[in-house]
């Protein structure tokens, strides 16, 4: 149930265009497939906007850098980078000790 609520706040708060990344998601670094050997993969997240947006990309960007920061993701690799609907993996890469 928290987990659905956590998603139902992400999404909305997205969709209700606040322009800025929270904390969490502005720390996600992007990855290439050389960075992210000795990371965990968490899982494919994603994002989209409205054909009728100006800045279809960056807000679908915003939605799916929310949902990784959500699964506790260090990293995102773009499989879909652009338009309305983007598509990405999150990686979890925590520093060595």
């Amino acid at each position: 149930m928290k987990r659905s609520l956590l998603v139902i706040t992400i999404v909305c708060a997205t969709a209700c265009g606040g322009n800025k990344l929270s904390a969490k998601a502005d720390r996600i670094r992007e990855g290439s497939d050389l960075e992210l050997t000795d990371c965990a993969f968490l899982q494919k997240v994603n994002g989209s906007a409205s054909d009728t947006d100006s800045q279809a990309a960056t807000h679908a960007k915003k939605a799916a850098r929310e949902r990784a920061a959500a699964l506790g993701a260090t990293h995102i690799k773009w499989i879909v980078p652009c338009c309305t609907y983007v598509e990405a993996e999150a990686y979890r890469c925590d520093a060595p000790e």
